[in-house]
């Protein structure tokens, strides 16, 4: 039994050489400053979150995750295993408090409770659309500025490439009540046991839906040349336009800024987003999304062989719906 059930992801902390690079990154990829030292920045969205990304300076790295807990009950549960810290006052905006430990992998895990969002005079909302005959927008015209920043609204979910996969599930399973949703299995040779190529993972919250992941895995041996870490952290944006708009700014900025094109436009199998994935000049990826599905927890985990699905003249792993294939880069050593 899970020691205690998350409530949501809350937000990424990485490490970049360069915080004014990263900062600016960040500004075109669709975040707004919240504070800046000499060795923290802080990023927010246009949701209500205080932040959605801190970057600390010092050699590149993936340092953690943070998930919200849904009580100081959780949070003090937590704390008194064997793999969690004793509970910290946080000084970020919002305040809150926070316990901390590592992962299988040795990669940061960070739970939090009690930080207040912001206020907000109007949150951001999509317009109504008028699709499948349905006529929801009537007299009401549907106009973005040419060149207009993308309006995130969420710290969606992260990619880990993880040694042990099934071991980081157990053990994200055990203290967070994370559950399966889509397991990776390509097929074997004759007598072999199955090897799982990746796991995509979900909050549970009951009969209350929640993201189709809020984690993915991806087995390190296969893409990072066995080195565990940051595969890419995913940002839900207002709606498919904001995908487009990020795309198109980021694609004009690229040349200029050293931004690069991992992966996008396209629409995913396992969880259904419209996605768009981008490397930093620091090559950490960051990933645009929308629309994905939404999942309750009496869904059992699917075996997905990632080879089955699409055109069999087109085979490609983890292909998308539509859009363009996975790019050879994806997971590498270099985003880690």
């Amino acid at each position: 039994m899970a020691i205690i059930k998350a409530t949501d992801v809350a937000y990424p902390t990485l490490q970049c050489p360069d915080l004014d690079i990263q900062e600016q990154f960040l500004i075109h990829f669709g975040m707004h400053t919240v504070s800046r030292t000499d060795d923290t920045l802080i990023m927010r969205g246009d949701g209500p979150q205080q932040f959605i990304e801190i970057c600390k300076k010092g050699e590149k790295k993936f340092i953690s995750t943070a998930f919200n807990a849904g009580s100081m009950d959780d949070l003090e549960r937590l704390s008194q295993t064997d793999s969690f810290s004793d509970i910290e006052e946080l000084n970020t905006p919002g305040g809150g408090y926070i316990t901390r430990a590592q992962d299988p992998d040795g990669i940061g895990v960070e739970v939090v409770f009690g930080i207040e969002d912001r206020e907000v005079d109007e949150l951001p909302q999509p317009f109504p659309t008028n699709e499948g005959g349905q006529i929801n927008r009537v007299n009401q015209l549907k106009r973005f500025n040419k060149g207009d920043t993308p309006r995130i609204i969420r710290f969606g979910h992260y990619g880990i490439n993880s040694l042990d996969i099934e071991k980081s599930l157990e053990w994200y399973n055990e203290h967070l009540g994370i559950i399966a949703t889509d397991i990776l299995q390509p097929p074997s040779p004759p007598g072999e046991a199955p090897l799982t190529a990746g796991i995509f993972a979900r909050l549970d919250k009951g009969s209350t839906p929640t993201d189709h992941h809020s984690i993915f895995w991806l087995n390190a041996h296969l893409v990072s040349e066995s080195i565990p870490g940051l595969n890419h952290v995913s940002f839900e944006m207002l709606n498919i336009d904001d995908v487009f708009m990020g795309h198109e700014l980021l694609k004009r900025k690229a040349k200029e800024y050293d931004y690069e094109l991992e992966w996008g436009v396209g629409r995913h199998y396992q969880g259904s987003q419209i996605f768009d994935y981008w490397r930093s000049p620091f090559k950490q990826v960051h990933e645009h999304q929308t629309d994905g599905d939404y999942l309750d927890n009496t869904i059992p985990p699917q075996i997905v062989n990632p080879m089955s699905d699409g055109d069999p003249d087109y085979p490609e792993f983890g292909p998308s719906q539509w859009g363009a294939a996975i790019s050879e880069t994806f997971g590498n050593k270099e985003g880690t």
